[in-house]
């Protein structure tokens, strides 16, 4: 199985929601459900085994879980599956939910159970057809693939006058600032929030220029284990963190100096607290989304280093995770990012000319990230990948977020 959670936003750039998308089979392997993806998991919601590794605190506090269903699902025993997020999950219908009555008492079953309900890939020429249902939906998505989302959006307000709406699939900065600006939506989905810089340059601040310096020097090869531990020491909120994580790393210790900290974390695990720490600072301002993305994508690379036959090498690309929205982050084009922290070759080969031996793992995190499944199938099979492997490096890496950073 696949799966992963994409954000959806509201307009300030809070995560909304997060909606589960998943795949039971590897398409690759088994061609034949590409003529019936819609079936696949017939009488059983595909994926949401996910949620039994990460708990309501890994996810936002408040946001809701969005559960897409076919016409076979809807009629499963949802409410024994989706247990947990109460008053948090929100039914995901399309096309094959049809406007007759037994699928109409079947949502209005649900939702006197607490579910929301939420309507994609509907025409607005068969919309007054199922007018008499979406009266009980919370939320109606409209694709840009399928036009302009303001243009789409002014029409079926006429129809659905007291709708939320999301504008889906938004690619473009610019595409999200008109949706936004035209007050029709509420909620906003689609890659603009990770969208390359490469014209922009700007001022670095002081304090992310120091934050630079230390992660220059801990991604060198070797480094002083001594003169880090000074350098913390004089910096009181990265004392106190480095503490409380080698307490949480290591059982019954009671470490109370930075000093002891240090040399019984070592030099690897410091370089990863610090990298990460660090990265956090430097992400201070930004949606918080694109540090939750760029440290499961962290996780999720170093996890798969030993099916890319990278297991050596799996701290670069734990690295190369991190530093994949370092642009955005300090708004400024990828390779001059990249100079103010020092990686290797290899990380800015992937990072800025999508080239190099770590290409291969950066191209399969979007993919897999984006759920292009069809994609993501066929890098399993040109690697040899199973999906297993893949799977359990992608929840083990919600599940890392949420116990290190929660």
């Amino acid at each position: 199985m696949l799966a992963t959670l994409v954000p959806l936003f509201y307009e300030d750039m809070s995560v909304a929601s997060y909606c589960l998308y998943a795949q039971k089979e590897n398409l690759y392997q088994h061609p034949h459900l590409l003529g019936a993806g819609k079936y696949d998991g017939a009488g059983a919601i595909v994926g949401i085994e996910v949620f039994d590794s990460v708990s309501e605190d890994d996810l936002v506090a408040n946001c809701s879980i969005i559960i897409p269903i076919n016409n076979i699902s809807l009629f499963s025993n949802i409410e024994q599956q989706l247990t947990g997020f109460d008053g948090r999950i929100v039914l995901l219908v399309d096309q094959t939910i049809k406007p007759e009555e037994s699928y109409n008492k079947r949502l209005l079953d649900l939702k006197s159970k607490g579910f929301k309900l939420a309507m994609k890939d509907l025409p607005l020429a068969n919309i007054d057809d199922f007018k008499f249902m979406l009266n009980d939906f919370d939320l109606f998505l409209i694709n840009s693939e399928a036009g302009d989302v303001v243009a789409q959006a002014k029409e079926f307000r006429k129809v659905i006058p007291d709708m939320d709406f999301c504008a889906e699939n938004l690619h473009s900065k610019e595409e999200f600032d008109a949706a936004k600006e035209s007050g029709l939506f509420k909620i906003f989905e689609g890659t603009f929030f990770r969208v390359p810089i490469n014209e922009q340059d700007t001022e670095v601040s002081p304090i992310k220029i120091n934050y630079m310096k230390l992660m220059t020097v801990i991604n060198k090869p070797d480094f002083n284990l001594s003169d880090v531990s000074n350098v913390i020491g004089q910096d009181p909120a990265l004392s106190i963190e480095l503490l409380k994580i080698a307490n949480k790393l290591t059982v019954n210790s009671n470490i109370r100096s930075i000093a002891q900290a240090t040399a019984l974390l070592g030099q690897r695990e410091i370089r990863r607290w610090l990298n990460t720490t660090l990265f956090n600072g430097l992400a201070a301002g930004k949606p918080n989304e694109i540090t939750r993305l760029s440290l499961v994508r962290a996780r999720f690379a170093e996890n798969l280093a030993p099916v890319f036959d990278y297991a050596m090498r799996k701290d670069e690309l734990f690295l190369m995770g991190l530093f994949s929205l370092l642009n955005l982050i300090l708004d400024m084009p990828m390779e001059k990012a990249l100079e103010q922290v020092g990686v290797s070759n290899e990380i800015k080969k992937a990072l800025v000319e999508d080239d190099g031996i770590f290409s291969p793992q950066l191209e399969f995190l979007l993919s897999y990230e984006a759920g292009d499944w069809q994609e993501v199938s066929r890098l399993m099979v040109l690697h040899d990948i199973e999906m297993h492997d893949v799977y359990d490096a992608y929840v083990e890496a919600l599940k890392w977020y949420g116990n290190m950073f929660i």
